[in-house]
């Protein structure tokens, strides 16, 4: 029996994960394909430049293959603004915007916060519907957009948009989504991975035999956890079986 609780422990501690939830018992956006808009007013870096860096973000989120989830990025201008948004009357949502007075949304430092999510509203059935990240405009501020290497703002809007996709803060170093950003680069880690997979699963029948319906389960576990659950219970099952057979009289 010790030896059956030893390998049940050791098992399960390798069931770990570092990534978290938005919200409570959040499902995501219902949308299978989710159009970010974008609103350049008062951005302090160039639109071309803006956009190319919310392009890479949006396309290392889109590089994750067990999700159906897909992010594009609205080809219209947002006329959705800053006023609209604090007012949560924006319609073109998830929106990205710059603010040039961050204190507009609370408590925020604007010496140190680049961009933040500043809303995460979810529906009755937990869906994610209002949300959207805040670019920091302030002038005098240090961590004004322009004052970042093109590197730093497309790594903080990957994290944001994270935020706005339904992850929380990653226990994880190396995760996009840890609590700290110590990274040069933006980058996409396995962690990252199963929690959006999680989020936004991808449904593996296809829509076969009318099983369009099979795209979540209530435990909420990613396909590679409930796999390794499985192959866990089936080698307790042989085990036991091993040990009962060795047991018998001769």
């Amino acid at each position: 029996m010790k030896r059956v609780i030893f390998l049940s422990l050791l098992f399960i501690s390798g069931l770990g994960h570092a990534w978290t939830h938005m919200g409570s018992n959040t499902f995501g956006w219902k949308q299978k394909k989710l159009t970010f808009y974008v609103n350049p007013t008062h951005c302090t870096i160039p639109e071309s430049e803006l956009y190319q860096r919310i392009d890479n973000a949006i396309r290392a989120w889109n590089g994750i293959p067990n999700t159906d989830l897909e992010i594009v990025r609205s080809s219209v201008v947002a006329t959705d603004g800053d006023v609209q948004f604090r007012a949560k009357t924006a319609t073109q949502v998830p929106l990205i915007l710059c603010s040039q007075q961050l204190s507009d949304y609370g408590s925020v430092d604007a010496n140190a916060i680049l961009g933040f999510v500043p809303y995460f509203d979810e529906n009755g059935e937990g869906y994610v519907t209002y949300s959207g990240l805040v670019l920091n405009a302030q002038p005098g501020a240090l961590a004004e957009l322009s004052q970042l290497a093109p590197g730093e703002v497309e790594l903080i809007i990957g994290h944001e948009i994270g935020h706005v996709l339904g992850l929380g803060h990653s226990g994880d170093a190396d995760s996009l989504m840890y609590f700290q950003l110590n990274k040069d680069f933006l980058l996409v880690t396995q962690d990252d991975q199963d929690g959006i997979s999680q989020l936004y699963p991808r449904n593996v029948l296809g829509g076969a035999l009318g099983c369009a319906s099979v795209h979540r389960t209530e435990t909420k576990l990613p396909i590679g956890e409930a796999a390794a659950v499985l192959v866990f219970l089936i080698c307790l099952f042989v085990f036991g079986r091993f040990v009962t057979s060795t047991e018998q009289p001769l």
